[in-house]
């Protein structure tokens, strides 16, 4: 299981690497164009990452319902994803006060 999370998870970097590099000519038209396509694909980020935390968050709480796992091993899980969450406006806060 743990194994298919992590395939998961680095194609899901591949496509958040290729979505960037795809993002270039949209932001070759200027810096109010390039500004514009950044906040769209960081608000088309932000719900595909609450979507898949959220289907995470749910299997992980079905496995526990059904006891293949302890309800401690779903807190672990959530206390994960905060964390994760946390990096992520984290970052964005530094941006954007140390950012150009």
């Amino acid at each position: 299981m743990l194994n298919t999370f992590k395939k998961a998870l680095k194609k899901s970097t591949f496509v958040a690497a290729g979505t960037l590099l795809a993002a270039a000519p949209a932001l070759a038209g200027g810096l109010d164009e390039g500004t514009s396509a950044v906040s769209e694909f960081r608000v088309w980020f932000y719900g595909f990452l609450s979507a898949g935390v959220s289907v995470f968050m749910i299997y992980k709480v079905i496995m526990a319902l059904i006891e293949k796992e302890t309800w401690g091993d779903v807190f672990q899980a959530l206390c994960k994803v905060a964390i994760a969450g946390g990096v992520i406006v984290a970052s964005d806060w530094a941006w954007s006060i140390f950012g150009s």
